[in-house]
């Protein structure tokens, strides 16, 4: 976590304007990432106006994991009704229960951590949840007794298809935490407005905040980055199937989402970002990823940025390394678990204040410390990593991944996403439960020469604790969560 100083300069968060040609290798993929993020077309209303029926336009995985699609709508006087909806598979086409709430939200300020956001307030007029089959009735009142104990009556038993309130602000109940639930993702949110270049189309998206890799430390975390967009439903593609779905439904006809057919992982081919990424803790970035499976090695262009429109680079980072494929995932349905290393690193100082700071380490493990300079890239492998950024090589990362197609037929990659504390999966029990931004295929498969990998299986460890009470403001605190 990063500790604010209030009494810091503001002249030091302040980030200045730099190419964009820090983004990663030119040729067809190269064009198309500035394409899809910098050329987009995207709008962000400040402050968002969320009023109407906003929808998942596919199967969600939560941390966990937790198979879910959801349905909110906002009215003008921001009273909300959402529908949370869990599955038992991948596909969301097997309903366990949903979870139905009702309240308000309060539009605060502009968000002075995650920038483009607004952090919001909420409060709760009533939660109830309705079960879809006998089994997880009994397993839901169950959990509800253990945590407000005599709430059900030892002779009631809970049924399928009906709905039970575990809130209530007028009887001043709340047994909602049985059920794990909080509705933090409103205490940040964002909206976007992209239009499509192909057939000047306009969607219209809501971010709302994320949710903690930690399931015990859901409860109390506020947002900081976002989950997948919903999508309002008065501007969705025609062919968004997954929206139509969700739009109808109700606590009482949970959607039953189309299965689609798996799509073979062969982690071949060139893969970039389709949007500015948010990670959590204000980190802003594309990414362009290579894999050679011949002989099964990596490299990936990391573009870092001050603004959630990926304008204003600060530092680019260019990783290699190799990786090891493993068996399907047991614990994630659909997902298939991996090792990467990263052995090998160069990094790119896109701003005059991340140059001054990288300077700072002179003779301190970073480089040729003292020798940077703007758009020069220093090779930091010799230096066992950088301090200043607080990466140590070589490491090492337990993955998740899968692949699916989209709307347009086009070949997407799901990464593992990243621990909300800042911390690494560097060990089989912290592998992720669920994914990043899905990156699109660019190339099937890469015939430039491969690069050149020292294999080292060493773990190592990224230190991701950051104050704000030193010249080493922004990098202390802009640390990759991972190289993926």
């Amino acid at each position: 976590m990063c500790v604010f100083d209030p009494g810091l300069p503001v002249a030091v968060l302040v980030v200045l304007t730099a190419t964009v040609g820090a983004a990663g290798p030119g040729g067809t993929c190269g064009r198309m990432l500035k394409t899809l993020v910098h050329g987009a077309s995207v709008v962000a209303p400040m402050p968002p106006n969320i009023t109407g029926q906003w929808v998942s336009s596919r199967c969600e995985v939560r941390p966990g994991p937790q198979f879910t699609a959801r349905s909110y709508t906002f009215t003008e006087n921001l009273d909300f009704h959402n529908y949370q909806f869990f599955y038992a598979d991948q596909h969301c086409a097997s309903p366990l229960y949903t979870v139905t709430s009702r309240g308000a939200i309060i539009l605060r300020q502009v968000s002075w951590l995650t920038r483009g956001g607004t952090e919001a307030d909420y409060w709760l007029e009533d939660v109830s949840v309705t079960s879809h089959s006998q089994e997880v009735a009994s397993y839901l009142s169950a959990r509800v007794n253990a945590t407000c104990p005599g709430f059900i009556a030892s002779d009631h038993q809970w049924h399928n298809d009906v709905p039970y309130e575990v809130l209530s602000r007028q009887a001043d109940r709340d047994c909602a935490v049985g059920l794990d639930f909080v509705l933090h993702e409103l205490q940040l949110l964002r909206v976007e407005q992209r239009q499509d270049s192909r057939d000047g189309h306009v969607t219209e998206e809501l971010f709302l905040g994320d949710i903690h890799t930690d399931r015990t430390q859901r409860l109390l975390y506020r947002p900081t980055s976002y989950q997948p967009p919903l999508v309002n439903v008065q501007l969705s593609y025609s062919n968004c199937s997954v929206c139509k779905v969700v739009q109808d439904a109700d606590d009482r006809r949970p959607p039953v989402l189309p299965t689609r057919g798996e799509s073979s992982l062969h982690l071949d081919g060139e893969w970039v970002s389709m949007r500015c990424e948010v990670r959590p803790e204000a980190l802003f970035l594309t990414r362009h990823l290579s894999f050679y499976p011949a002989n099964r090695t990596w490299e990936g262009w990391y573009a870092h940025y001050s603004d959630p429109s990926c304008r204003h680079a600060t530092f680019s980072i260019h990783a290699s390394g190799s990786f090891t494929r493993g068996a399907r995932s047991a614990l994630v349905e659909g997902g298939t678990e991996y090792i990467f290393q990263v052995t090998h690193m160069r990094v790119t100082p896109e701003d005059s204040d991340t140059t001054s700071l990288l300077n700072v380490f002179h003779g301190q493990g970073c480089g040729d410390g003292g020798t940077w300079q703007i758009g020069l890239e220093q090779d930091v492998t010799s230096t066992n990593g950088c301090v200043a950024l607080g990466i140590a090589l070589p490491h090492i990362e337990y993955e998740l991944f899968k692949m699916e197609r989209d709307m347009q037929d086009r070949l997407l990659l799901y990464i593992g996403q990243r621990p909300s504390d800042g911390t690494s999966p560097k060990n089989p029990a912290q592998r992720p439960t669920s994914y990043q931004t899905p990156l699109l295929q660019c190339l099937p498969s890469v015939d430039r020469h491969t690069p050149d990998i020292r294999t080292n299986m060493n773990d190592v460890n990224i230190s991701r604790r950051c104050t704000f009470n030193s010249a080493l403001v922004f990098l202390s605190c802009v640390v990759l969560y991972g190289f993926r």
